[in-house]
């Protein structure tokens, strides 16, 4: 079994004093050149048609931290169950004094 990699990925921005954004932990294997999102136990992730998540890495291309990082974003949008453009986001404004 090859060595499970972790790679963090920013989901939010902190928006203020208090607020921290949010980030998510991916995980991945690296075997003859294929990269392969996993569970925290090594089960490969599955995509929505069933699908293992994988990605051929290039030599001399992308690192293959920034691939993981851009497969785990995209399975976090994708399983989201809000809209992934994230329209229905609670809105923050800032303090005005108004109110």
């Amino acid at each position: 079994m090859s060595e499970i990699k972790t790679c963090h990925v920013i989901t939010r921005n902190p928006t203020g004093k208090g607020d921290l954004g949010a980030c998510e932990i991916g995980y991945y294997t690296v075997s003859d050149g294929l990269l392969t999102l996993v569970t925290g136990t090594g089960e490969p992730l599955r995509g929505v048609m069933g699908e293992r998540i994988t990605a051929r890495l290039v030599p001399g291309g992308e690192s293959e931290r920034a691939v993981a990082m851009r497969l785990t974003l995209r399975q976090w949008q994708s399983s989201r169950d809000d809209d992934p453009n994230g329209f229905n986001r609670p809105l923050r404004y800032p303090r005005s004094g108004w109110a």
